[in-house]
């Protein structure tokens, strides 16, 4: 194919998918906010803790403008402000409950309104769409992006424990205190207990920003247990789950690990591809109540 027949194929999908997303949209311009504006709520909500600096760089807004709509956040409740405990000269901006609220209800109505566009296609059209979507997510981030794998930061912590928990609410609906404890503690676990010989904490960065987590933490008996494999939405069908994944695994051959081992449930069904694929095999199965919804955990191991 031809390169001018190339850009013409895409310039003409551009102008298709422009069409679409006008109509996705409606429903944020209809809540009252702009689409700047549920962008900046979606950032914000992905951890505990937020900085005006760190929105301008991942959204690539102007500060004035980005000042404006934080102080419209905060006059209206959304958030809240106050000074950095390690850096006076940043501004922590937490989202309070009322913001959380206003984020689910258009998370929830963007949700509905993909459910009525797709309404009319069967799963086997709907799978289909979703292969494509992740052709097109891979070779334009490819062209665009800049994605690499580092060690975890003492900054990246908060990021890890915030970012899952959130995620898990809103894709597995696992809201109870007592899975909340679990995860935090856990990850705080591994961070205290880090030993560089026996541990790792891979922090997946796009374009600067981190966009995914996986860890190994020592056991007994020389097997390691994988923890804390998670993807943000917008990196995943990329490969780069893989390459992740792949990171680990071969931490724990560098260390001489002869087995590893997870736990997962059995609803994460595009992890569970990446582990099968990878040599893992399910051992254990037993069911949870105490997440918030019903689950079926399940474990999977991996001789080395």
């Amino acid at each position: 194919m031809k390169r001018d027949d190339i850009i013409t194929e895409i310039r003409g999908f551009n102008r298709f998918y422009t069409n679409i997303l006008g109509l996705l949209d409606q429903y944020i311009i209809d809540s009252g906010y702009s689409l700047t504006e549920a962008r900046i709520l979606f950032e914000i909500s992905k951890t505990e803790t937020c900085t005006a600096n760190k929105l301008c760089s991942v959204l690539d807004i102007d500060r004035s403008y980005m000042s404006k709509i934080i102080n419209k956040f905060e006059k209206e409740q959304l958030i809240s402000r106050n000074t950095c405990n390690s850096d006076n000269r940043n501004i922590e901006i937490h989202m309070t409950e009322k913001g959380k609220t206003v984020f689910h209800n258009l998370e929830n109505n963007a949700n509905k309104q993909i459910e009525n566009l797709i309404f009319n296609l069967d799963t086997a059209d709907c799978e289909k769409l979703i292969g494509s979507i992740r052709t097109i997510k891979k070779y334009f981030s490819r062209a665009t992006k800049n994605i690499n794998i580092r060690p975890y930061k003492e900054e990246d912590v908060s990021y890890v424990i915030d970012r899952q928990l959130s995620l898990y609410e809103s894709e597995r609906h696992f809201t109870t205190d007592v899975w909340k404890k679990y995860l935090t503690q856990g990850v705080i676990a591994l961070v205290e207990n880090f030993d560089p010989q026996k541990d790792c904490m891979f922090i997946l960065e796009c374009d600067q920003n981190p966009a995914g987590c996986v860890a190994i933490t020592h056991t007994k008996d020389n097997a390691a247990q994988l923890r804390y494999f998670f993807l943000e939405p917008e990196l995943r069908g990329l490969g780069v789950g893989t390459d992740l994944l792949h990171k680990a695994l071969d931490f724990c051959r560098e260390k001489k690990y002869s087995h590893v081992f997870l736990w997962t449930v059995s609803a994460q069904e595009t992890a569970r591809k990446l582990y099968e694929k990878a040599g893992f095999e399910i051992t254990e199965t037993s069911k949870n109540d105490n997440w918030g919804i019903p689950v079926l955990e399940e474990k999977w191991e991996l001789d080395l």
